[in-house]
């Protein structure tokens, strides 16, 4: 049972430390639904980034060999159709710099943004309705919201103003304002992960670089610190440079207030092999170099009930059990999210699942 909600001042700050054990566990379930390749390729594979409009629809990208394709899933995970395709044209992406991210605003229509960098327009029909250059929307994935009536919120500490963590520009990618200003070293620099569900308000977590502090911060629209959370535990540490260093990798607010956490920590095993590695030279891209280090690690899933501040459930996952059970991403507003595996017939496939709040 969630604790009755509590008010909070504007400005306050409210102080979780450890607990042992918090009153719930965290359990992921397949929905049943699964969204699958074909073993002839006559489809683009679901790939590794998708969202859910407010028909039950899937919408995913990123698949591999299909870089700048827009796949149609319904409720029950059966494709629908496909659009896109490489280019500079109407309703066309580039993929050549980076990845497609895939943004729905409160009028169902999808917001692209792709490697150019610019952002396309569709309407809730996936009709093309215009594409302007990103300049300063931002639109990295984890790090930009589409804010209700169309206009994009980033924090990505990149681009324009350095001076500020936040910056919202309109529909045409001009600027409107920015705002929560840098120089506190306890919330960190660089990227800010951020999560935004509707409404005046937005949660974001520690810059990547340097946050002295693992703090949970709600903004305004407005651009006003409203309320900040503060996780007092012991593993939170700063070493001087991001690799070696806890971080927050995703935050995630739900329509009932609770707030969903996923941080990556070091373990001591980790930072021995670090140290060891330290001396050796390497590719900047030597990917099993880097996979093999990164199996050392782990990540925490914290669920966090910000109607009364109190920590729901915290669970600690080694990086390969992560990649199995834990969602790489949620729906918006929801608890619900998805996996993207591979059979055992080696086809991908993205797979529905939901989290649960069990009492322990």
């Amino acid at each position: 049972m969630r604790s009755p909600a509590r008010t909070f001042e504007l400005g306050s700050v409210t102080e979780i430390g450890d607990q042992a054990p918090p009153p719930c566990r965290i359990e992921f379930h397949p929905t049943g639904v699964r969204l699958e390749a074909t073993a002839d390729g006559s489809r683009p594979d679901p790939g590794r980034t998708v969202v859910v409009d407010s028909d039950g629809r899937f919408i995913s990208a990123n698949a591999r060999g299909w870089r700048t394709a827009i796949s149609v899933w319904d409720a029950r995970g059966r494709y629908l159709s496909s659009f896109g395709g490489e280019g500079e044209g109407p309703g066309e992406f580039l993929s050549r710099y980076g990845m497609l991210n895939l943004l729905l605003d409160d009028r169902g229509r999808l917001h692209i943004r792709d490697g150019s960098p610019a952002w396309s327009l569709f309407s809730p029909d996936h009709d093309f309705i215009r594409r302007v250059p990103a300049n300063v929307m931002g639109g990295l994935i984890g790090s930009s919201v589409i804010l209700d009536g169309g206009s994009a919120l980033a924090s990505d500490g990149i681009l324009s103003n350095q001076s500020h963590y936040f910056r919202v520009t309109d529909t045409t990618g001009a600027l409107e304002r920015v705002f929560g200003p840098l120089g506190d070293a306890t919330a960190g620099t660089e990227r800010r992960p951020i999560s935004y569900v509707g409404g005046g308000s937005f949660w974001a977590g520690p810059g990547e670089k340097g946050a002295q502090s693992y703090l949970l911060e709600e903004w305004g629209i407005d651009g006003e610190l409203r309320r900040t959370i503060r996780r007092d535990v012991s593993w939170w540490q700063w070493r001087g440079e991001m690799d070696t260093s806890a971080r927050v990798r995703q935050v995630h607010i739900v329509r009932n207030g609770l707030l969903y956490v996923l941080a990556w920590r070091p373990t001591d095993e980790y930072l021995r092999e670090y140290e060891s590695r330290a001396g050796r030279e390497r590719p900047v891209a030597d990917w099993e170099w880097w996979e093999s280090l990164e199996a050392m690690a782990e990540y925490v899933v914290e669920v966090i009930d910000t109607r009364s501040g109190e920590l729901l459930a915290s669970e600690v996952y080694p990086q390969p059990q992560r990649h199995e059970i834990v969602p790489m991403a949620l729906f918006r507003g929801s608890l619900v999210g998805y996996l993207h595996k591979v059979g055992d017939d080696g086809l991908p496939f993205v797979e529905i699942v939901t989290v649960e709040l069990v009492p322990r």
